[in-house]
């Protein structure tokens, strides 16, 4: 079993989409007090999970949310909320 540091190092080796589109996996910082509108974080969030499904460290991804239970974002094709909700029914 890796440890947590081991797999982030793993996921650093790897050629993944997140890297360079970090944009699509985070709502965006907006001064607007209504924030990201539905329909655009719809759209960022289908694109990153796109990404997700062809990506080479998804599994190592996916235990490192597992893990350290994201805020935010998209990991390994699930939303921070996705990932929440399926430690509780686990647990």
């Amino acid at each position: 079993m890796l440890s947590t540091s081991q797999i982030r190092t793993a996921i650093g080796e790897q050629v993944v989409p997140c890297t360079d589109q970090s944009d699509l996996f985070f709502e965006p910082d907006t001064s607007d007090r209504f924030g990201e509108k539905p329909a655009a974080r719809e759209m960022r969030e289908r694109s990153a999970r796109t990404l997700c499904l062809s990506c080479p460290a998804r599994d190592l991804c996916l235990e490192l949310a597992l893990r350290e239970k994201p805020a935010a974002g998209i990991w390994a094709g699930f939303s921070s909320e996705e990932i929440t909700d399926y430690l509780r029914e686990a647990a």
